[in-house]
């Protein structure tokens, strides 16, 4: 079960004013696409808003052991008794922590029971408004989902941040009293200095209490990693496993950086005139909230996996390093390891780093790569893509979290030793290109030549920009193979030439193309020993009937393993809902296929007159059959048909793999 899980609400009356605060968030919290492989919190969010006028959000019931609510109140939802009384019923909902948030004085009469508590007030934001408020919604994330232990009153779940400075240089003192006077006038706390310290108290004993129980910024200045308390402050930090992250302050050089400091988040600060900027301040308070939710997230997570694991574990939040040697060795006669192996949160550390600690004697391992003897020469297919963007968002989610979805599967697989196989096209920023970025990173980091990832493309896909397909080829050929499947041979004769492009114009040409893709589609499932399904356009697609719904009855047909995630919405939601409860959804209907799709009863009509009608009521008999033959039982699919949390499904996944 998941330790958190944080839901967004807003009335659509208010997407002016919140939309704003919603991509912030997103981005926030979301690993960055353009960095693969980062660490990042990887916590499950999902935002709910309403879709009509007059209506409110349904919340669906969220399976983890605390659930955060983030509410969004204003004069559109206190003037709307359904709205009035819907947010009062979210403080009925068990294990769960509801913030409002005020976008206007009118906010505080949304009801009597709300009224009683406190409210983060936005309409009193001033400058950089995204970033006041994500550190705020930060805070009281890390408060009830990782603190809440040490609540007696509010302030002592606060987040107490150590601020290591040295007084010996302007621009660290300046930095330091800058971001002091922020956290003092945020619900946060710190440690500043020495005046913090009560008289007749012992200095080191007092640091090292304090750092036991802060998040730590390094304010990493030309002189900083000279002098023996900043020194001593680090060795303490990482002694205890701290949150730690680094500003750097650099100005002219560093003689030499303290070798400890390192292995943490660095945020990069200029100074004008001896300050910071505000919005760098911010940032700084931003990271170090991310890095301390990230942490106490990770802590939590690595737990229940050290449970399942053999021998003495020793759990760790970030990459060991070497001032973690005492933690590791026993001090006896011959040096033996305390431990037998060590987890930490992924991405593998380097290959470099991963041969030092391997010549120490230590088995280290992430949670991908616990999984590698489970992956190992699997050949693993996956049929991912969005559906309409309404049904996303009426399950609160949005693309990223089926692209986090892929990234997970990709980084198993390829970490696993496995094949990945995909029938993606090219677009930039497609999902081919991101699980090219996640394998390039991956081989990077651990030197190995055994990542593997086949592109299917279909005919005259292909075709649409030779030039681009070459560099595409000639970028990724250690980790790319690209099947170029040739056109269907049935269809020679409505092709001028089957050298050149085809647009899909015209109903004798979108036929070719569904025969076509059709036949990549057999080409590419034959080679799967399983087959993962998420998503999945109802719409605007090409070829005979919706890509994703086709794998499924290909794969069906061959007797490949079908694991099936209905969860993230589309085609493949309404198959899971027909296999679970005998609901036959109308995108599953011929009628309502000619309906939301263009020219699609001509397209019919074609295939009907060359002897290949489709019927749709065969076609939902054959779903209603599946076997899905995956090593999973009855109760364990119809878990993976619901959930909506990527970890929850990734180890289905895994443990059916298991049993084939």
């Amino acid at each position: 079960m998941e330790p958190l899980s944080v839901a967004v609400v807003w009335n659509k009356e208010d997407q002016e004013s919140v939309g704003e605060y919603i991509q912030y968030i997103t981005k926030m919290l979301t690993r960055d696409i353009d960095r693969p492989f980062s660490r990042t919190i990887n916590l499950p969010i999902f935002y709910y808003s309403n879709s009509r006028e007059n209506e409110v959000p349904v919340l669906p019931e969220l399976k983890s052991e605390k659930v955060l609510i983030y509410i969004f109140i204003g004069i559109n939802s206190v003037s709307n008794n359904k709205w009035t009384n819907y947010v009062e019923s979210l403080y009925d909902i068990e294990n769960a922590k509801i913030v409002p948030i005020a976008l206007d004085k009118f906010a505080y009469n949304i009801g009597t029971k709300v009224q009683q508590y406190n409210f983060i007030r936005e309409y009193e934001l001033d400058d950089c408004k995204e970033q006041q408020l994500f550190i705020s919604m930060m805070h009281e994330m890390y408060r009830y989902g990782f603190n809440e232990e040490k609540k007696i009153i509010s302030t002592d779940s606060a987040l107490k941040i150590f601020l290591s400075h040295t007084k010996e240089e302007e621009n660290g003192i300046n930095i330091a009293k800058q971001l002091k006077k922020l956290i003092d006038n945020s619900s946060m706390k710190r440690f500043f200095d020495s005046n913090d310290i009560g008289a007749g108290y012992r200095f080191d004993d007092e640091i090292i209490n304090n750092i036991k129980e802060s998040s730590v910024i390094i304010i990493n200045s030309d002189v900083y990693s000279s002098r023996y308390w900043c020194q001593r402050e680090i060795q303490v930090a990482k002694e205890f496993e701290r949150p730690m992250i680094e500003i750097d302050l650099i100005n002219k050089a560093m003689d030499r950086k303290f070798p400890f400091a390192g292995n943490v988040p660095v945020v990069r600060v200029d100074i004008t005139d001896g300050k910071a900027e505000i919005d760098d301040l911010y940032r700084v308070l931003e990271n170090i909230l991310i890095e301390t939710i990230r942490f106490n997230y990770a802590d939590k997570k690595l737990e229940s996996l050290k449970l399942k694991m053999s021998g003495k574990v020793k759990k760790m939040c970030r990459p060991p390093e070497m001032i973690d040697m005492p933690k590791f060795i026993e001090k006896s006669e011959g040096m033996t390891l305390k431990y037998d192996k060590i987890i930490y949160p992924d991405p593998p550390v380097y290959s470099e780093e991963m041969e030092f600690l391997k010549k120490m004697g230590m088995e280290i391992y992430t949670p991908v790569e616990c999984k590698k003897s489970k992956l190992l020469g699997k050949r693993i297919g996956i049929s991912i893509s969005e559906p309409e963007i309404n049904e996303l968002k009426n399950k609160g989610q949005n693309e990223m979290h089926l692209l986090k979805l892929s990234q997970y599967i990709a980084n198993y697989t390829l970490a696993g030793g496995g094949t990945l196989i995909y029938g993606g096209d090219l677009r930039k920023g497609g999902y081919t290109e991101q699980l090219l970025q996640e394998a390039q990173v991956l081989k990077d980091r651990l030197k190995t030549s055994e990542i593997h990832l086949k592109n299917y493309i279909a005919w005259p896909i292909y075709l649409a920009d030779t030039l681009e397909v070459k560099k595409w080829i000639a970028q990724y050929k250690e980790l790319l193979e690209m099947k170029e499947i040739p056109i269907d041979e049935d269809v020679l004769d409505f092709v001028q030439t089957e050298k050149k492009f085809l647009p899909p114009d015209t109903i004798n040409n979108k036929y070719v193309w569904g025969k076509s893709l059709t036949k990549m589609r057999y080409e590419m499932i034959k080679e799967c020993d399983v087959r993962v399904c998420a998503g999945g356009r109802k719409v605007g697609y090409k070829g005979k009937m919706p890509g994703v719904l086709e794998e499924i009855l290909i794969a069906s047909e061959q007797g490949c393993p079908l694991y099936l995630l209905g969860g993230f919405g589309g085609v493949v939601h309404d198959v899971c809902e027909l296999l679970q409860n005998n609901r036959c959804s109308d995108s599953l209907t011929e009628q309502w296929q000619i309906l939301h799709n263009k020219e699609y009863r001509e397209l019919l009509q074609k295939y009907k007159e060359q002897g290949e009608e489709v019927y749709y009521l065969e076609l939902q008999d054959k779903l209603r059959h599946i076997d899905l033959n995956n090593g999973l039982t009855k109760e364990e699919n119809e878990i993976l048909f619901n959930t909506v949390y990527v970890d929850e499904a990734v180890s289905l996944i895994l443990k059916g793999l298991q049993s084939i």
